[in-house]
C-alpha cells in the first residue's frame, strides 16, 4: 500500500507547512501575515540527536536559544545553526508575511515524520499530553522544564510516551513514511 500524503498541511490559520522532498531542507513554513493569521509559537524544546538549521527566506521570526533572548532573524542572516541538545523556542512576528525553511544533521526523514505525527493529533500540538510525547519520544523531542535538567525531560518523554502513551492505546498515525507496494 502507497501513503498519498499531502505535500502541504495547515498548521494553524494562515500558517502551511510544505514537505520538500529531494531538496537541501525539509520543510518550508509560510505565514501569511493577514490580520487573521494566527502565526506561530513553538515553546522552548531540544533534539538529542539532531541539529536544526533554519534559513529565513523572507520576513522574519524570533528565535531564543539557550539562555539567549529572542532574537529577530531575517534572510540576511543567513542560516541559523541550532545544535543538538541546545533548548530553543521560536515565534512568528505578527502581520509580518514570512517564509522559513528548515533542516536537520542528520537528515534521516525524522522531521517530516515528527510532524505528519504531531498535526496528526486532535489539536496538535496543543492536545493531549500522552500522544504529544508519544511523538516526541518517537520524534527526538524533549520539552524543557523551567529549570532545565536534561536527564529529567527524557525520562518525562520516556515515561508518558514509550510507556503510558501505549499503554492507554495510542498509536502514531505514521510509523513510518515509507512507501511499500
Amino acid at each position: 500500500m502507497t501513503q498519498n500524503l499531502p505535500e502541504s498541511i495547515s498548521i494553524a490559520k494562515g500558517v502551511t507547512m510544505t514537505f520538500l522532498k529531494n531538496a537541501e531542507y525539509v520543510t518550508r513554513v509560510t505565514f501569511t501575515g493577514d490580520a487573521d493569521c494566527e502565526g506561530l509559537f513553538v515553546p522552548f524544546h531540544w533534539h538529542e540527536t539532531h541539529d536544526e538549521i533554519m534559513r529565513i527566506e523572507s520576513g522574519q521570526i524570533k528565535i531564543a536559544m539557550g539562555s539567549t533572548p529572542y532574537k529577530v532573524y531575517t534572510p540576511e542572516d543567513g542560516e541559523v545553526f541550532i545544535p543538538k541538545g541546545t533548548p530553543h523556542s521560536l515565534m512568528s512576528v505578527k502581520g509580518i508575511p514570512t517564509v522559513v525553511m528548515e533542516r536537520t544533521v542528520p537528515m534521516d526523514g525524522s522531521k517530516e515524520l515528527f510532524f505528519r505525527n504531531l498535526f496528526a493529533i486532535r489539536g496538535g500540538p496543543l492536545g493531549s499530553l500522552l500522544p504529544v510525547m508519544q511523538v516526541f519520544y518517537y520524534g527526538d523531542g524533549m520539552p524543557t522544564f523551567p529549570i532545565h535538567i536534561p536527564w529529567l525531560e527524557k525520562a518525562f518523554v520516556t515515561l508518558l510516551g514509550y510507556y503510558i502513551a501505549p499503554l492507554l492505546g495510542y498509536q502514531l498515525k505514521y510509523p513510518d513514511l515509507k512507501k511499500t507496494s
